[in-house]
């Protein structure tokens, strides 16, 4: 089996082709924004799309497709949940068709989208979508991207920047 992960701004299947409308695919780096009254700072929205190939006894057949999100050293990123914290963790089955037009035994060719809508509330840092297709894990099968915090504002007192205040004695 092959499989292929990418992070896009945004994705939109199209079903009657099977292919996926990726906008501004391959980024690896994002930033933070506020989100909520809250101050709660969210990753922008983003879309994780997966290409796969499956061997032919696969083909036919509902299998699983399992997105982790784990930090740069393995460790799974937990989200609040409505019962709590929860692993960042999509699953769904899905069935890939055997190819048409070819040879038995030629592998089926599928893809998945995952919108994630309105993004996370993740730490700056080094992360990982991992994916596993029917049980199996592949080496590169993932996807990398970092989250740094936002620009900050310098807060400036009493005159313009690069200026010291005058003292009095």
């Amino acid at each position: 089996m092959k499989v292929q992960v990418l992070l896009a701004d945004k994705g939109t299947p199209n079903l009657q082709q099977g292919t996926l409308n990726l906008l501004n695919v391959g980024w690896s780096q994002t930033g933070l924004r506020p989100a909520g009254p809250m101050g709660l700072l969210l990753t922008p929205p983003f879309a994780v799309a997966v290409f796969f190939e499956v061997d032919h006894h696969h083909c036919n057949h509902p299998i699983d497709l399992v997105l982790s999100l784990v930090t740069e050293d393995g460790t799974p990123v937990e989200v609040p949940g409505p019962a709590g914290p929860q692993q960042m963790r999509i699953s769904q089955q899905i069935t890939v068709s055997s190819p048409a037009g070819m040879p038995i035994g030629a592998p089926g060719v599928g893809n998945s989208l995952v919108e994630i809508v309105p993004g996370l509330p993740l730490a700056p840092g080094g992360y990982q979508w991992r994916a596993t297709l029917a049980g199996e894990e592949g080496d590169d099968w993932n996807a990398s991207f970092r989250v740094q915090l936002p620009p900050q504002a310098v807060a400036v007192f009493g005159g313009p920047p690069g200026t010291a205040p005058e003292s009095d004695g």
